[in-house]
C-alpha cells in the first residue's frame, strides 16, 4: 500500500492535469457559445447533454464509478451553461 502522501502528490498531479483540460474546455465553451448568440440557438440542449453523459459513461473501466461520473458531467455541462449564460 502507497503512503498518504504518496497519494495526495499524485492526486495533486491528475488535479494539475485536470484544470488545464477544464481551462481548455471552456475555452471551447466560449467559442459554442458565441456561435449560439450568431445563430440564435438556445444554451439548452437536453439531446446533446444526454449524448455526453451516455459516451463518457461507455468510457468507464469500473461500473462502480457510474454514479460519481454522471454527477461529475452533469456539474461540468451546468458550470458550461451558466458560463454561457453569461457570455
Amino acid at each position: 500500500m502507497h503512503n498518504l502522501d504518496d497519494l495526495r502528490k499524485e492526486i495533486d498531479h491528475i488535479d494539475k492535469k485536470l484544470v488545464s483540460l477544464f481551462e481548455r474546455r471552456m475555452e471551447i465553451v466560449s467559442e459554442i457559445a458565441a456561435y449560439k448568440i450568431q445563430n440564435n440557438i438556445s444554451i439548452e440542449d437536453s439531446s446533446r447533454e444526454n449524448d455526453v453523459l451516455q459516451k463518457n459513461i461507455q468510457y468507464l473501466n469500473n461500473s462502480i464509478f457510474k454514479e460519481s461520473l454522471m454527477k461529475f458531467f452533469n456539474a461540468l455541462m451546468k458550470i458550461s451553461k451558466e458560463f454561457q449564460d453569461h457570455f
